[in-house]
């Protein structure tokens, strides 16, 4: 072939290909957001379909509610073969696979789990979070210079970690933040290294610290200083998500708690108390509003906290919940079942009063790994939006209901939009729980029974 064909036919070749490859672009897209597990409860309608030169192949002994389509041919169960629709409807547990194949490579398997998802009682309730019923939490260090410019670095040498709680100093009990200073200028006046009572990891600890002098600028006094950033360990206002009376356990908030510089504090036996709120900052754009609450600390406490993690703190009720809008367990959705368009929400705005308000789930994320942020959801009602603004802080772990079934919590909110924000799923929640639900009744057989 002379050269001079040769070029523009190369050109031409090229060119198909790119054309090829552009319109078969989202049909990859398509097959790769197909999740490699999918759980789906009995009687759940599913509908998967792919354009040549994909397909997908079923094999002839599969669960019973898988059907083929390829053309006008049906491949009913016992049939194997490729097809370019599947419908899934099955009437009972069991597993089974899809193979998604391109040009009859095979390139993607959808495992499915048919499964009933459990029965839980939603919440709605206005909580509050003790990281501990008494001390203060040491969320930080701090180096500290004396009068003569020397530096120390008293909280280091004295082996205190981020996370300790800090309940006495020299035998004298701590409750709460306000009483941490003064105790420590009545002490160190003494002269003598403190001794500090600890809490670690579930151990009581003493530790020793020689606390800084430094003269006061304003009236000269001596002042004495030990290089910590202390908490209480009240981490605030928020919202109950379930409670599942099979397990006694529950789940809350639909995020981690942190503290200073966003460092993750332990658990310190935590505990949840009933809060009543007395009052709403409300949002604004840039500026999230929030729930004022108050609760007496150990005398409200209803449970334990066993598990702080990146979708919500879990733990155990001392007693079950009622909830004046679900008389009786709903259905936890599973992911697969969740659509975009009308829902409703749970939780309190004034009192300890449970209210339903109107929402709208805007955008589904059809996640494969367990992650915080599951969905866009968008608040319709107008009185929530009269009173609040929209979604704000102490909301986080409202239960998201979507046809009778807890899809998800509230988690954060849009700071430049408080009308909208992110859902986390309730079946990661409910997975997230039963890893922890496992652990804790290893180690505290009583919970078990």
């Amino acid at each position: 072939m002379p050269p001079r064909f040769r070029k523009p036919l190369v050109i031409g070749f090229v060119l198909c290909v790119v054309i090829c490859l552009f319109s078969l672009l989202p049909q990859f897209i398509k097959v790769q957001l197909y999740p490699t597990k999918l759980k789906i409860v009995p009687g759940q309608h599913l509908q998967l379909s792919l354009k040549r030169p994909f397909s997908i192949y079923l094999e002839a002994n599969r669960l019973d509610g898988i059907n083929g389509v390829n053309g006008k041919t049906k491949l009913e169960k016992g049939q194997s073969g490729s097809c370019s629709q599947v419908m899934v409807r099955p009437e009972r547990e069991g597993t089974g696979t899809l193979e998604i194949r391109f040009l009859g490579i095979p390139i993607r398997r959808v495992n499915l789990l048919v499964q009933e998802m459990p029965q839980v009682i939603p919440g709605g309730h206005a909580i509050g979070v003790l990281m501990a019923k008494e001390g203060v939490i040491i969320s930080g260090h701090l180096p500290l210079r004396d009068d003569q410019g020397k530096e120390y670095y008293p909280a280091e040498e004295a082996g205190l970690e981020v996370g300790d709680l800090l309940i006495a100093i020299n035998e004298i009990p701590i409750q709460r933040i306000n009483q941490v200073d003064p105790l420590i200028q009545q002490e160190a006046v003494k002269g003598l290294p403190l001794t500090l009572t600890l809490i670690r990891q579930g151990q009581t600890i003493k530790e020793k610290i020689q606390p800084v002098k430094r003269k006061d600028g304003q009236n000269g006094t001596d002042r004495y200083f030990l290089g910590v950033y202390v908490e209480d360990p009240a981490a605030g206002v928020g919202t109950l998500t379930y409670y599942n009376p099979q397990t006694r356990q529950y789940g809350a908030l639909g995020h981690k708690i942190v503290g200073f510089s966003n460092r993750e504090l332990p658990l310190a036996n935590g505990k949840i108390v009933s809060a009543r709120i007395t009052g709403i900052n409300q949002g604004n754009r840039g500026e999230p509003g929030e729930k004022i609450g108050i609760f007496s600390g150990s005398n409200d406490i209803i449970g334990d906290i066993s598990a702080n993690t990146p979708i919500g703190i879990f733990g155990s009720l001392r007693n079950g919940v009622t909830n004046p809008w679900h008389q009786r367990p709903i259905p936890v959705s599973t992911i697969s079942e969740v659509r975009p368009g009308p829902a409703e929400i749970l939780t309190v705005l004034s009192g300890n009063e449970i209210r339903r308000f109107s929402i709208e789930i805007q955008k589904v994320y059809y996640q494969t790994n367990l992650r915080d942020k599951g969905m866009v959801v968008k608040v319709t009602d107008s009185e929530l939006l009269n009173q609040a603004g929209g979604i704000i802080q102490g909301m986080s772990g409202s239960p998201i209901i979507q046809n009778g079934k807890l899809v998800g919590a509230i988690t954060h909110v849009f700071v430049n939009d408080p009308t909208r924000g992110y859902g986390v799923f309730a079946e990661w929640m409910l997975q997230m729980e039963e890893t922890f639900g496992r652990t804790t009744q290893d180690v505290h057989p009583d919970l078990a029974s």
